[in-house]
């Protein structure tokens, strides 16, 4: 359930609308609360030097200016907006855009000009030349002034945003802030006073005839999995007394009749158990960061790929990408990542997903970076440095193994790359460093998972049975 609401939520998130409407909603409760206070105001009171104290024709004047204004404003703000937007779409990557729609300030700005001009429209509305003075709504007459100096304040506000967001750093620094906010959220920091495990894999942890005996749920849905309901699989697969297997992730776009679900034993699978699993798969257009680590990635490595293209050609933008991607990658090493394995409360196997590899993530950050940067010796470089780096943070073997394997590549593509021979040997010198520094990582070795085989019971006749794991955090 909190994956549908949170998909739902990054929905509105990154719509330009979602805020600018609920500005709209309160402009009406503004007006009619600032209506009832003039209704109830001493004839006295409206005489105040901060209130207007003009007749009917003269508020009428005054907001339809105001009103007038306010819808110029917002032209302009929507024309520079746009023109923003397409720089952005050709030089950063159009996937980008959602990042700059997403902005909370951009949506406050524009609802504050929407607010104002229905705010004015709903005063406006009341006023008539047949009113006498004391019928004059001078405080919603008044607030509406205010609004408008306020709007004037919120345009200086959005132009020095608006500049600041084309700025390539800002750009890299804000898609950073987003992969390391996702970071957070999917994977909890483990205990520093802990040893680190391997996670069990699906071969560890399903029945020996686990191929032979299970049957194929063919998905029915097309497009991008946006989630999975983990917990409501255990769930589900508990209730039936079986054993589900996934073979896509969260990230993956599945055709239609070409991605499954594995149900064991076979015999279980009918049409409420599959409509059941199907309800829990959650697919939709558009790739989102929900539970998917690479999504967050792949945006920094975009930025950096397009920098290196022939008509930007700004390796400093791809450098500041690697610094961010380090400190990401940096990040990940200290956390559990997302498991394959998910269990019921007695510990017994009731879903086998797939999930990203801390090796499948580094490939993700440098790949693209390494394959367009070949020829730029400074991104080699800095790409091998940063893997030094991250030596102090290897916890595992299999994260020193992943980062050994492509700090071999990244090198053996500089090698191929360069033309000088002095940047082939800063090149082969920084290699060596990444070696150096990982020779003298302290990782743990791979912790064999142990896993017993559940005793026959109710749940399986013999020959059925999962094994028994440990219960873990089950993803929501």
């Amino acid at each position: 359930m909190l994956s549908r609401l949170y998909t739902l939520w990054a929905t509105l998130r990154t719509g330009l609308w979602f805020v600018p409407t609920l500005m709209a909603v309160g402009a009406v409760g503004l007006a009619t609360i600032a209506l009832n206070l003039d209704a109830g105001l001493p004839e006295e009171r409206a005489q105040q030097f901060w209130l207007h104290s003009g007749g009917p024709e003269d508020a009428r004047n005054l907001l339809s200016t105001v009103f007038s204004s306010m819808v110029t404003m917002a032209t302009l703000v929507i024309s520079i907006t746009m023109v923003v937007l397409t720089l952005a779409a050709s030089q950063l990557g159009p996937r980008l855009v959602r990042n700059f729609m997403g902005d909370l300030r951009t949506q406050l700005v524009f609802g504050m000009f929407l607010m104002t001009i229905i705010y004015c429209l709903l005063v406006l509305r009341t006023l008539n030349s047949e009113l006498d003075i004391s019928g004059v709504p001078h405080i919603a007459v008044t607030l509406g002034t205010a609004l408008a100096l306020i709007n004037l304040f919120a345009l200086l506000f959005f132009i020095h945003n608006l500049a600041r967001s084309i700025v390539s750093d800002t750009v890299v620094r804000r898609v950073d802030r987003d992969l390391r906010n996702t970071i957070s959220r999917l994977l909890p920091a483990e205990d520093d006073g802990q040893p680190p495990v391997e996670q069990p894999t699906a071969d560890d942890v399903l029945p020996a005839d686990f191929d032979e005996r299970a049957a194929s749920l063919w998905l029915s849905g097309e497009g991008y999995v946006q989630a999975v309901e983990y917990e409501r699989l255990v769930e589900i697969a508990c209730r039936h007394k079986a054993v589900v297997r996934l073979d896509f992730r969260a990230g993956h776009f599945v055709i239609r009749g070409s991605h499954k679900a594995d149900i064991y034993p076979g015999r279980l699978l009918g049409p409420d158990l599959a409509t059941e699993i199907e309800g829990a798969i959650l697919v939709g257009e558009d790739r989102t960061a929900v539970q998917d680590l690479e999504f967050s990635i792949r945006h920094l490595v975009e930025i950096a790929v397009r920098a290196l293209s022939s008509g930007i050609n700004d390796p400093f933008t791809v450098i500041a990408v690697i610094d961010r991607l380090g400190a990401a990658l940096g990040d990940l090493m200290r956390r559990e990542l997302q498991p394959e394995v998910f269990c019921d409360e007695a510990g017994v196997v009731r879903v086998v997903g797939r999930a990203s590899s801390f090796h499948g993530l580094v490939d993700v950050a440098f790949r693209q970076i390494r394959q367009a940067g070949a020829t730029h010796p400074a991104v080699i470089i800095q790409m091998l440095s940063i893997i030094a780096r991250l030596a102090v943070k290897v916890r595992l073997s299999s994260q020193r193994d992943a980062l050994l394997d492509h700090a071999a590549i990244i090198a053996e593509a500089g090698r191929r790359g360069a033309s000088e021979a002095s940047d082939i040997a800063d090149i082969e010198h920084s290699y060596q460093a990444v070696q150096m520094a990982l020779s003298k990582s302290h990782a743990s070795g791979k912790t064999t998972f142990q896993g017993a085989d559940q005793q026959p019971g109710d749940d399986f006749r013999e020959g059925d049975q999962p094994r028994m794991v440990s219960p873990r955090r089950l993803l929501d």
